[in-house]
């Protein structure tokens, strides 16, 4: 019986939760009884197909009838291969009455040095999690995260001025920008809805006030900026969010969003930025749009691109993550 594995490739390394085993076999798949061809590691069978096909290049290079199918392809799962070691792939076929033949071919395969099971949602990569997921298990909102953008921190100090200027970080979450702010000796002060992230806040000694997410209690231009990060995109009505914030901070305010320009560019790549599917996302910006609303509120604003997405165009055209708008009043 003559049969030739195709893919994987020799000296390619594959991903073993999902690689493509494609190749031929010239026999005859009704009066040998085929039923299917399975690719087995081991003792563990990792694919199998029963979807043949015509070969039209292996046909005329055998001298097979042009309708002989002798093409297969599948997709393999080998859940117990290690990351960056080597284990056998091999070939059988399964007869009609059950049976399997021997291994008709084999190869050596490596695996690559990453086990994407380890990253975030990773368990859905595992062939043993059947359950099927609801959009809650998939687009939720998980608790606030101690980090935050080096690049913004950055940002904000280049922007908001030397120390020590009054700053009212609105949304701060657990305050990561407040405490590096802090220590430059920047009169740093954090509003937060969540009565959890207040809670750490407060062991973390940060000053901050829980607001209801309508009003910030402060007198008119109690602050010389205002800080939003990664918030406006989570607002209801950014309008009178940012008439209060306009209130208290009339003179210059700094905004990080979500860039949405990038779904025009991801459109080839069938991708979108994981975090704009967020469910609490009310808003989404583009540079335009953006500075149009801030402009109803501040006479001055300039839209600038950070964090670098890792895709780019399908022409080369370098994309960013995220917007970064400053505000002012002159």
């Amino acid at each position: 019986m003559l049969a030739h594995l195709d893919d994987p490739a020799p000296g390619v390394a594959v991903d073993p939760l999902c690689f493509l085993v494609r190749g031929w076999i010239a026999v005859d798949l009704e009066s040998e009884n085929v039923a299917a061809v399975e690719a087995w590691s081991g003792e563990t069978l990792v694919g199998e197909t029963t979807g043949f096909y015509r070969r039209p290049d292996v046909n005329a290079a055998l001298a097979l009838p042009a309708d002989t199918r002798a093409g297969f392809e599948l997709f393999a799962h080998q859940a117990d291969a290690k990351s960056g070691t080597a284990f056998e792939l091999s070939l059988r076929l399964r007869l009609r009455d059950g049976s399997r033949t021997a291994p008709i071919s084999s190869r050596s395969l490596t695996t690559i040095a990453r086990d994407y099971r380890e990253n975030d949602f990773g368990i859905l990569l595992d062939r043993r999690t059947t359950a099927v997921h609801r959009r809650p298990n998939i687009y939720t909102e998980g608790p606030s995260v101690l980090g935050g953008s080096g690049e913004v921190a950055d940002l904000i100090r280049r922007y908001a001025g030397p120390p020590p200027r009054r700053l009212i970080d609105v949304g701060c979450g657990l305050g990561f920008y407040g405490r590096g702010l802090l220590a430059d000796g920047y009169d740093w002060h954090g509003a937060e809805v969540d009565a959890a992230d207040c809670a750490e806040l407060a062991r973390f000694g940060l000053p901050h006030h829980q607001v209801d997410g309508r009003t910030l209690p402060f007198a008119d231009a109690s602050f010389d900026a205002a800080l939003c990060i990664e918030v406006l995109e989570h607002i209801d009505e950014p309008h009178s969010f940012l008439r209060e914030v306009q209130r208290v901070a009339p003179r210059q305010l700094l905004v990080s969003v979500p860039n949405c320009e990038l779904l025009g560019y991801l459109h080839d790549h069938l991708a979108a930025p994981w975090h704009m599917l967020e469910p609490d996302h009310k808003s989404f910006f583009t540079r335009w749009s953006l500075g149009a609303i801030l402009r109803e509120y501040y006479a001055h604003v300039e839209v600038r691109f950070h964090t670098p997405y890792p895709l780019r165009s399908p022409s080369g055209t370098p994309l960013h993550y995220n917007l970064f708008a400053i505000a002012t009043s002159a």
